[in-house]
C-alpha cells in the first residue's frame, strides 16, 4: 500500500462532489427509505450514479425490490451476496457482482466492495480465484476478497490510512465512522493508477 495514501487523499479531496460526503449520504438514506417508494427516487438516483448503475428500468426496479427486502435479512455479508446475486440472475437473466457486492456494502460496512479498480490493484499483488459470470465463481471471488480485505484492514499500513483518513474527512457527530473496509476501498479505488 505504500506510496498510496497521497494520492488517494488527493483525488478524494478533488473530486467534486466529495466521494466520501457522498458515500455518508448515501448510507444515511438507504436506511432511512423505502427504496421501492416513489419518494426514493433521488436516493436510488445517488446511489446510481454513485455506483455506475447504467441498466434499463426493469432492471433497477427488480434490484431495489432485493435491495429493500435485502435490508431486513440477518444473513452474513457472503450469505446475503451470494442471495442477492442469485435473485438478480433469476429476476433479469444476468449475473451482476459488482452491484450485488456494492448493495451487501452499503447493508453491512465493513463489506467488500467488488470494483475493477480494486480488482485490477489485487491482481498484482495478490493470487486472486478465478473470476467469472457463474454464481458459483463469484462467491468463491467475494469470500476471498472479504478474507484479504479484512486481513488487509488489520495491517499497520492500513491502519496509518485509516487515521489519515479519518483526520482529512472527520466522521460527523452521533455518525458511525466509516468502517475499515470502506477506507481500504478507498485508498485502493483513489490512489491505484488506472
Amino acid at each position: 500500500m505504500p506510496g498510496l495514501e497521497a494520492k488517494a487523499l488527493e483525488t478524494l479531496r478533488k473530486r467534486a462532489p466529495c466521494p466520501v460526503a457522498t458515500y455518508r449520504t448515501i448510507l444515511r438514506s438507504i436506511a432511512a427509505d423505502d427504496l421501492e417508494s416513489e419518494g426514493a427516487e433521488p436516493t436510488r438516483r445517488r446511489f446510481n450514479a454513485y455506483y455506475g448503475v447504467r441498466r434499463n428500468a426493469a432492471w433497477r426496479m427488480s434490484f431495489y425490490a432485493r435491495f429493500e427486502a435485502a435490508k431486513h435479512s440477518t444473513r452474513s455479508a457472503s450469505e446475503l451476496f451470494e442471495d442477492v446475486v442469485e435473485g438478480i440472475r433469476a429476476d433479469t437473466g444476468r449475473i451482476e457482482a459488482s452491484f450485488a457486492s456494492k448493495l451487501v456494502a452499503t447493508l453491512r460496512p465493513n463489506s467488500p466492495v467488488i470494483d475493477s479498480v480494486v480488482r485490477a490493484w489485487l491482481s498484482l499483488h495478490t493470487e486472486p480465484p478465478r473470476f467469472a459470470s457463474q454464481t458459483a465463481t463469484v462467491v468463491t471471488y467475494y469470500r476471498w476478497l472479504e478474507a484479504v480485505m479484512l486481513e488487509t484492514a488489520a495491517s499497520a499500513g492500513a491502519r496509518r490510512w485509516s487515521a489519515a483518513f479519518e483526520e482529512a474527512f472527520p466522521s460527523p457527530a452521533g455518525e458511525h465512522a466509516i468502517s475499515d473496509l470502506k477506507r481500504l476501498d478507498f485508498l485502493i479505488w483513489a490512489g491505484a493508477d488506472r
